[in-house]
Formats: structure tokens, C-alpha cells, sequence
């Protein structure tokens, strides 16, 4: 992802790019790419769509 607003350090050594979509055909959402670092790549594990931020577990370690 680029651009994301947030990134999120999860609970098992994953990181979450969080960056909000207003206009999906749900309504405005929040798209959360969950993904590992390994030997300084990046591997995407899964992406999903939220409404609610309180519900992406774990740690603001940056923000825009």
C-alpha cells in the first residue's frame, strides 16, 4: 500500500498500513494490510476492510 495513515505493530511481530476509503459501495471504510518484514521485504499476509479503528489490534508506531 501506498500512503497509508497509520501503521499498526500487531501482537505477533506483524505490522498493520491502515488508510481510509471514502467512497467503497459499503459506505467509507478503513483498508488494513497486514504484512511481515523479513530479511528487509515487506510480505503481505492479508488485507481486509473496517469500519471501526478500535478494532485493529496493537500499537500506533507511526502516523501521517
Amino acid at each position: 500500500m501506498t500512503g497509508p495513515e497509520l501503521i499498526i505493530r500487531g501482537r505477533r511481530a506483524e505490522s498493520k498500513a491502515v488508510r481510509h476509503v471514502p467512497k467503497t459501495h459499503l459506505g467509507p471504510k478503513y483498508l488494513v494490510v497486514v504484512y511481515r518484514e523479513a530479511s528487509g521485504r515487506k510480505h503481505i499476509i492479508t488485507a481486509y476492510f473496517t469500519s471501526d479503528l478500535k478494532k485493529i489490534k496493537g500499537d500506533v508506531v507511526w502516523r501521517a
